[in-house]
């Protein structure tokens, strides 16, 4: 159990013990108990019950009926037995009680939910026949310490008529916030690229990142670890390795209304240091219309060792129309 569970259990039982104590306590010759209202009344008298919750009864200071969230049965010199709400009650001899009744704040989910969906297209006929299509979507939500990210990418590429060389790509991964700026990531990914030459991979892996700074006007993380990588050939030859990776992503507002984004990722084989690749992203993106963006991006890959008949680097210039939320 983490540090902030033990808190939130102590500011819960805290005042309830501390009630809870002083009936056992011996009352003789001391004056009576002395509870205050929200409102600045005082009364005078005893505590002879505190419960958590349920239907109200009975005489209330200063409440209406209903259900509560907790209310004390307080025996008052001069008004009898009565049914007092938490809410309304400042302290007990001194003991603040209000803030030991509210509830934990609840997350609100869309607060913390955005995404952006990104579409690149060209079709060209005559003299040559060519069709590219690029079609990209991402969703991050986060809920307490725990940020989820997914995504999704699709691409197909013909030229004359020949069969389109696709690549596709689907991954998973969710952030645990240890600390307010540390957290542990653990994400799936798995594909095909045919550029590339690879049938189909999977990937897995672990790291540790930090989030430097994450504003409305820009963002920086960073990150690094451990990620397995299993990659299948067309020619029927396949890769398993173990690497260590090293991840970053940077967005920054330029001006009011220019947007800078940057992504990265290094990968280097452990059994292998020769063996490495990587990829990163640099782009702008402009606002048309409200929520709907231009975008023109770079995309860059360069695989030392790659698939034998294929190029170590790739590289393509886009622009295209993004939606986000």
């Amino acid at each position: 159990m983490r540090y902030g569970s033990y808190a939130t259990i102590f500011r819960n039982f805290f005042p309830t013990l501390f009630l809870a104590l002083s009936l056992t306590l011996p009352t003789t010759g001391l004056s009576a108990d002395e509870l205050v209202l929200t409102n600045g009344d005082i009364i005078q008298g005893s505590l002879i019950q505190l419960k958590e919750g349920g239907q109200k009864g009975g005489q209330s200071a200063g409440e209406s009926a209903g259900q509560s969230a907790g209310h004390i049965i307080w025996a008052s010199e001069n008004f009898g037995q009565l049914s007092i709400a938490v809410e309304k009650v400042a302290t007990v001899n001194g003991t603040a009680l209000a803030s030991a009744s509210e509830p934990e704040p609840t997350p609100v989910f869309s607060s913390t939910y955005k995404g952006t969906v990104s579409a690149t297209g060209a079709y060209a006929s005559g003299n040559e026949e060519r069709e590219d299509w690029d079609i990209e979507g991402s969703v991050e939500w986060r809920e307490d310490d725990f940020r989820h990210h997914s995504g999704i990418n699709y691409e197909s590429h013909s030229l004359d008529g020949s069969p389109a060389n696709e690549e596709y790509h689907l991954d998973y991964g969710v952030d645990w916030f240890f600390q307010e700026q540390w957290f542990w990531n653990n994400g799936i990914a798995w594909g095909a690229n045919d550029n590339r030459a690879i049938d189909q991979y999977y990937a897995v892996g672990s790291a540790i990142g930090r989030q430097f700074w994450e504003t409305e006007k820009g963002a920086l993380s960073a990150e690094t670890g451990l990620l397995w990588i299993s990659e299948d050939y067309e020619d029927g030859t396949a890769d398993d390795r173990l690497t260590w990776s090293w991840a970053a992503d940077y967005r920054q507002m330029i001006n009011s209304s220019l947007e800078l984004f940057h992504t990265h990722s290094l990968r280097v084989s452990l059994s292998d240091f020769a063996d490495s690749e990587i990829r990163a992203d640099l782009g702008l993106k402009a606002p048309l219309v409200k929520n709907i963006f231009t975008e023109l991006k770079l995309e860059w890959i360069y695989d030392n060792q790659p698939v034998p008949g294929t190029d170590p680097s790739d590289s393509q210039l886009t622009i295209g129309v993004s939606y986000s939320w």
